[in-house]
């Protein structure tokens, strides 16, 4: 089966990347794994968020494959890659699962005709009770304004 092991380092230990992969190595190939080809430089980037305030890592990556019977070694290789002072984070995956969508897999369903649901009847307006002109007797603005006029000079007790 092969993998995929991911890492960055702080920018300061740039220049002290070939040291890191080769004692990566090292620690792949004692624990049963072989390197499927070279260690892959991303360069540096731009961290989404501070960690162990470094704003800026160097990234690489690389291949490796384990025998059916070293599987159960990839919970040790990472823990003597965490064990590294050198590596802020890093991961491993198999290399299979790179690429496909987090998650439960989707399952396709069968196409089939769509049910026809049946139509709901068009909503009806309520019906308005209507009020003639005449019934609503309309005060005059001269009203309205002798009201307000009384209500503003009366004093409360």
């Amino acid at each position: 089966m092969e993998y995929e092991l991911l890492f960055f380092t702080s920018v300061a230990n740039e220049d002290r990347v070939g040291e890191i992969k080769k004692d990566l190595a090292e620690i792949i190939e004692s624990l049963g794994g072989k390197l499927s080809g070279e260690f892959s430089d991303i360069g540096k980037r731009k961290l989404a968020y501070p960690i162990k305030r470094n704003t800026h890592a160097f990234f690489s990556f690389v291949r490796f494959s384990l025998d059916e019977k070293d599987r159960q070694n990839i919970p040790e290789i990472t823990k003597r890659v965490s064990l590294s002072g050198k590596i802020i984070r890093h991961i491993v995956v198999r290399a299979d699962e790179i690429g496909k969508p987090l998650g439960a897999p989707q399952i396709k369903p069968e196409k089939a005709a769509p049910a026809k649901r049946p139509r709901r009847p068009e909503p009806q307006p309520a019906a308005k009770p209507e009020v003639s002109p005449a019934a609503k007797p309309k005060a005059a603005l001269s009203e309205l304004d002798e009201k307000l006029t009384e209500i503003l000079e009366e004093t409360p007790e």
